[in-house]
């Protein structure tokens, strides 16, 4: 019963695999506290990309950040390190994860990964 329980959970959590990814767009430079618009990406979108145009910099500090973000088939992230960068791009991999200008790091599960934890978790315990 275990075996067949663990089977069904990794059934279902495989056709997510199936859907597209679905991300926060704005495309043309928009305030980054107005950039909302949810997009179901195409099925050949990898990553959700968020570039960052501007930052209001000098003092006082307001927060006025101005990004696009999109649904990419192919997202090269900026060197963290890297000095100088004019419009630097973060890309992340999750349903609706590129809500911030890119900095912030998340932890994220993904169904598959938390199915397999559960099939685990029941084929291994004793009852």
């Amino acid at each position: 019963m275990k075996a067949v329980l663990a089977a069904l959970l990794t059934f279902v959590a495989s056709l997510e695999l199936a859907l597209a990814l679905m991300c926060y767009t704005c495309n043309q430079p928009t305030d980054l506290s107005n950039c909302w618009t949810r997009t179901n990406c195409s099925l050949q979108t990898v990553a959700c990309k968020t570039t960052v145009h501007s930052v209001d910099s000098g003092f006082p500090f307001f927060g006025n950040i101005t990004v696009t973000k999109s649904c990419a088939e192919k997202c090269t992230p900026s060197e963290p390190d890297g000095i100088g960068e004019s419009h630097p791009d973060f890309c992340c991999y999750n349903d609706l994860c590129n809500v911030g200008s890119g900095q912030e790091a998340r932890v994220t599960f993904s169904a598959m990964g938390f199915t397999a934890a559960i099939a685990f978790a029941l084929l291994w315990t004793r009852v």
